[in-house]
């Protein structure tokens, strides 16, 4: 099995090229984003079901799933952001099981076979697929991708959304970025902000995720070529 995942601080470094992008117009963050939290909280109930909706829709056709769990974190408090995320993760993997599986199966295969990072991928998993998957749920491969590339294997379902479980560390680093990015571009604007919000504990939280976020995409990688070595020899063999 090779299977080569995109670094971490590849990833990282475009999500704080957003970051850094949304501090540059906290004017007009400032200017549009009450509004949006004003619509949302409008909508009732309905507000969290467009987002999750959104999410599922829009993650099948690759729109990127850092994005969707960034804007969780703008809108929506903490946890609730976080749950949205959850819930939203898991139907969008289900989604697009069913479409890799059973509806565009070959088209699926087709595309996949053209991507070297996952060529392999179809016969190590039969050896350990719910700990494979889990560890490639914590490498920054891109989500609708993976889910894809899963999703042709014979892995059964109950499994691929167990193993979905590992995204939730990123995913939800991202919904905490999102929500102290939307704080901290208050306080420099100078715009009231809720006293319940501690600035240096959101600093040191998201210091303290980005640490475990490299920590464990190298433990994840380092797993995996760990499996790569011991297939690849079984298979000589």
């Amino acid at each position: 099995m090779v299977i080569e995942h995109t670094p971490l601080h590849n990833k990282l470094t475009m999500v704080f090229a957003v970051v850094v992008a949304i501090f540059l117009i906290v004017h007009e963050l400032e200017l549009h984003l009450p509004h949006l939290e004003i619509w949302i909280a409008s909508l009732g109930a309905m507000g969290p079901l467009v987002y999750i909706g959104l999410f599922v829709a829009l993650t099948p056709l690759f729109i990127s799933v850092d994005t969707l769990c960034f804007i969780a974190g703008l809108l929506f408090s903490i946890v609730a952001a976080e749950l949205y995320m959850m819930i939203a993760t898991y139907l969008a993997s289900a989604v697009i099981f069913y479409i890799g599986r059973h509806l565009f199966r070959d088209r699926v295969i087709d595309y996949l076979a053209k991507n070297k990072r996952i060529a392999a991928l179809d016969s190590a998993i039969n050896s350990q697929p719910l700990k494979l998957m889990f560890l490639l749920r914590l490498t920054p491969l891109p989500f609708a991708m993976l889910s894809y590339a899963l999703s042709v294997t014979e892995v059964r379902l109950s499994q691929y959304l167990i193993a979905t479980s590992g995204i939730f560390l990123y995913n939800g680093s991202l919904v905490y970025m999102g929500y102290t990015t939307k704080h901290l571009a208050g306080l420099i604007s100078g715009s009231p902000q809720p006293s319940s919000v501690s600035y240096p504990l959101l600093m040191l939280g998201l210091l303290i995720l980005i640490g475990v976020l490299f920590y464990v995409a190298k433990l994840a990688g380092n797993t995996l070529k760990q499996i790569n070595q011991e297939t690849t020899g079984s298979n000589r063999g």
